[in-house]
């Protein structure tokens, strides 16, 4: 079965709400990055206080998880804005192609001696 095409108000609503949920994703992103950045540092001081034996394994082990993490998910919000906003990217073609024709006109409009 065909799919019909979205009205103007639908594919607006449509764009709106991918814009709204990119920047609740990048909210999410930085609050919880925020916390597991305090929280890693706060669990380094208490594994290296409690197990100085255990606590080098350990503090490696939440070293690399709590780095890996947000960096895979840093990804996933560039691929989510990548999506949301290739309509942007746009604007760099057509600027170039008004420069273009903005230094034709220019080049037309000079007068050489």
């Amino acid at each position: 079965m065909k799919k019909e095409p979205l009205s103007k108000l639908a594919r607006a609503e449509k764009k709106v709400k991918e814009i709204k949920d990119f920047y609740n994703h990048l909210a999410w992103f930085l609050v919880v990055n925020i916390v597991v950045f305090i929280v890693r540092f706060k669990m380094l001081d208490i594994f290296s206080i409690e197990f100085d034996s255990v606590g080098k394994n350990i503090t490696n082990w939440i070293d690399v998880n709590m780095t890996i993490m947000p960096l895979l998910w840093l990804f996933g919000l560039t691929c989510h804005g990548l999506y949301v906003f290739k309509d942007k990217f746009r604007f760099y073609e057509n600027w170039e192609q008004r420069q273009i024709e903005k230094y034709m006109e220019e080049d037309n409009d000079t007068k050489y001696m």
